[in-house]
């Protein structure tokens, strides 16, 4: 089944982040080293360095002072340095990701508005997976 982004939302424990209209996240990558060559070796070989790397997060949308549940809480811990685990990014009502267990996010940037002369305002957050992947959590709408 084919997931939208039309229904996306992100929560921070039980509580919806008001007025976001997107979200993404970088995925897990590991580096990839060269070998180092044998005698009679004709072609460089690569293998991956065994470390995976869980990624990072982010996500915008409508600046929403009144949000004192959502993206202020989250400006919060940004604040506070310390690492979150019950942050949900949701493609639609059954469909989820969060950090694995025994892992956290640690919010990297919060509170960064930005005010066109012309339209809303819009409110940006990023973090930083930690510990364990992004796992996700139903697969249909």
């Amino acid at each position: 089944m084919k997931i939208s982004g039309k229904d996306g939302y992100v929560m921070y424990g039980g509580n919806t982040i008001a007025e976001l209209t997107e979200w993404a996240m970088t995925g897990v990558s590991m580096a990839v080293i060269k070998k180092d060559p044998a005698f009679g070796d004709t072609v460089v070989e690569k293998v991956g360095d065994g470390v995976a790397e869980p990624g990072s997060i982010s996500f915008k949308g409508s600046y929403d002072p009144s949000d004192s549940s959502g993206q202020t809480l989250l400006a919060a811990a940004c604040k506070a340095g310390i690492g979150i685990y019950n942050l949900y990014l949701y493609a639609a009502a059954a469909t989820w990701w969060h950090v694995g267990t025994g892992g956290t996010i640690i919010i990297s940037k919060a509170d960064a508005v930005t005010l066109p002369r012309s339209g809303m305002g819009v409110i940006d957050f990023a973090g930083e997976v930690e510990g364990a992947c992004m796992e996700q959590v139903g697969t249909g709408s």
